[in-house]
């Protein structure tokens, strides 16, 4: 056992190694591990050493990027991003409306939270700053969340309703995030396909596009079913060229098609959705209880909140007299509901404001974009939409993919990413190349 353990160690010991290696290396691998674990944390909580894996990371990052902003030279001084300064003043008042939930919560000390947070979103701005380390981060995650997603198949049973159902969540922390991973890589995993033209390149994304698609409707996760939706449907209002239209269309419905013979109630499923909604059963119902429960916190804490953190332990007291299912200990299942019950008024103004100038930064406009780059922003910006509309139905406050967004849609605040030296030159050795043979012409037609 002695031994065995040992060799455990040394393994984890090894891996971390090479992982920190990496890291010094190339700083900016640091955000892409901290993202690329979310599918997959279920593994490390059993691995010794690797429990609280991003810790270790972060701070592994943060030392690389202090050293090289130390050996690179600075032309000017840049000034600090809105989105940064928002999220700031957003954390500033989370701490000193309840300072003693924010310092000394039940559940964490929130401080340290969200200052990890706020550090993340920022190395995410000064480090993913060219189209291809953003490219590398989109693929390390949806790798990892194509593992997740091959879990959740395997494990998952669809009956004939989603109560009855077996809800998993493959590698992830729970059904409904695993969902929204799942649709996450399925935007990145179409991006990157429509960045390649390499053929062997373009099937391995497709295959990763089908097993997250699949993934989603195994996690038997109705919002990360309407997440899904959504998400095809913005990737068609931005997609330019009519043929792609027509293939995601067409692959849609080969994919659902082939999907019901796996699971001939799917289709009853999906149609329940509205109804559910509409009627407020089973969950559903729970939901807008909880809601209701976060509202009437509000009411009675307008200004400052109940205090970060405090939702779940004083939900039992407001839950007393609901008609309907109800609960005596669980989160909102909304982060506006979270953010507006836990800080009040200011501090869901300042939440929103950090969200909307994130959505500024990525918003789509030709005057902003070239042509280069125009289908890196839409894809950052149909990532956050996901993420932001999916927050109506989960908790995702401290999630840190929403966090390293928000610091990506920095990096493309009213400018194009910096192009990386590879691209760089080869651009140069077009132009070269062009110019020659420009100059060949004109000298033939003399």
């Amino acid at each position: 056992m002695l031994i065995e353990n040992l060799v455990v160690y040394i393994f984890a010991a090894i891996i971390g190694l090479i992982l920190l290696l990496l890291i010094f290396k190339q700083p900016y691998l640091g955000v892409a591990f901290s993202i690329a674990i979310l599918p997959i944390i279920d593994i490390f909580s059993s691995i010794p050493l690797f429990s609280s894996i991003s810790l270790p990371i972060g701070l592994a990052t943060l030392v690389a990027y202090l050293f090289r902003s130390k050996r690179l030279e600075k032309k000017g001084k840049r000034r600090m991003e809105a989105v940064y300064l928002l999220a700031l003043i957003f954390i500033f008042w989370v701490v000193v409306s309840n300072p003693e939930a924010a310092i000394l919560g039940e559940d964490r000390f929130w401080i340290f939270t969200f200052a990890q947070l706020w550090i993340l979103m920022f190395l995410s701005g000064e480090l993913l700053d060219t189209p291809q380390k953003q490219k590398n981060t989109m693929l390390m995650f949806a790798l990892a969340a194509v593992v997740s997603a091959i879990f959740a198949i395997t494990q998952g049973e669809i009956a004939e309703t989603a109560t009855t159902s077996a809800r998993v969540s493959g590698l992830a922390t729970n059904a409904n995030q695993a969902a929204r991973y799942f649709v996450i890589a399925l935007v990145f995993f179409y991006y990157l396909r429509t960045k390649t033209e390499t053929p062997l390149l373009k099937i391995f994304y497709l295959v990763g596009i089908l097993i997250t698609f699949f993934g989603v409707f195994f996690t038997v996760s109705r919002s990360g079913m309407l997440l899904l939706f959504g998400a095809l449907g913005l990737i068609l209002i931005f997609q330019p060229r009519v043929k792609n239209k027509v293939g995601l269309i067409i692959l849609t419905i080969v994919a659902l098609i082939a999907l019901s013979f796996f699971a001939e109630s799917i289709f009853i499923i999906i149609g329940d959705i509205f109804p559910a909604i509409e009627e407020g059963s089973d969950t559903v119902g729970l939901r807008y209880n909880l809601w209701r429960a976060g509202w009437d916190m509000w009411l009675d804490h307008p200004i400052t909140g109940v205090g970060i953190g405090q939702y779940n332990h004083l939900l039992r007291r407001y839950m007393i007299g609901f008609e309907g299912p109800t609960v005596g200990f669980a989160s909102p299942h909304n982060t506006y509901v979270q953010v507006l019950s836990e800080t009040g008024f200011i501090g869901f103004v300042l939440f929103m404001a950090m969200l909307i100038r994130a959505f500024q930064n990525l918003w789509p406009s030709p005057s902003a974009n070239s042509a280069e780059f125009g289908s890196l922003r839409d894809t950052w910006f149909i990532i956050l939409l996901v993420i932001s509309v999916g927050g109506i139905t989960i908790t995702d406050l401290g999630n840190k993919i929403f966090w390293m967004v928000l610091g990506v849609s920095a990096v493309l605040a009213n400018k194009e990413p910096v192009k990386s030296k590879e691209s760089s030159r080869q651009a140069i050795a077009k132009t070269s190349a062009t110019s020659i043979r420009m100059r060949r012409w004109m000298k033939n037609t003399k």
